[in-house]
């Protein structure tokens, strides 16, 4: 054995270790999420980020390519955050839409029994 077959080693090995703590990093960052997708401040934090990043609509402005181009990148961020979501959690999403709905259904509701007892 010589020196270059020692750096090799070396090498495979601080790969090794530099992968187990991305590995560990990687796991943290999801338990992260998942945290915070497990309080509804939390989920509801991120269903106003989906839309200010316009993650469900499109990007595309009428004659403004500039403004269409900061929405695409906006939008882009807002895919990595469903991404995210749906890796640390897959059913967090319907359980934030339903949760949304149900929350404009409340406020229809409340709207509506406000305009009644104005009469």
């Amino acid at each position: 054995m010589d020196f270059d077959d020692l750096d090799i080693l070396d090498e495979n090995t601080a790969q090794k270790e530099t992968d187990a703590k991305r590995k560990k990093r990687r796991l943290r960052e999801l338990a992260d999420l998942r945290k915070i997708l497990s309080i509804p401040e939390g989920r509801r934090f991120i269903w106003r980020m989906w839309g200010e990043c316009h993650t469900f609509r499109s990007p595309y402005v009428n004659k403004d390519t500039n403004h269409t181009h900061i929405l695409i990148g906006k939008q882009d961020i807002g895919f990595l955050i469903l991404d995210e979501v749906n890796k640390a959690k897959p059913d967090a999403y319907s359980q934030m839409r339903a949760e949304y709905l149900s929350e404009l259904q409340s406020e229809k509701q409340k709207e509506k029994e406000t305009a009644n007892d104005g009469n």
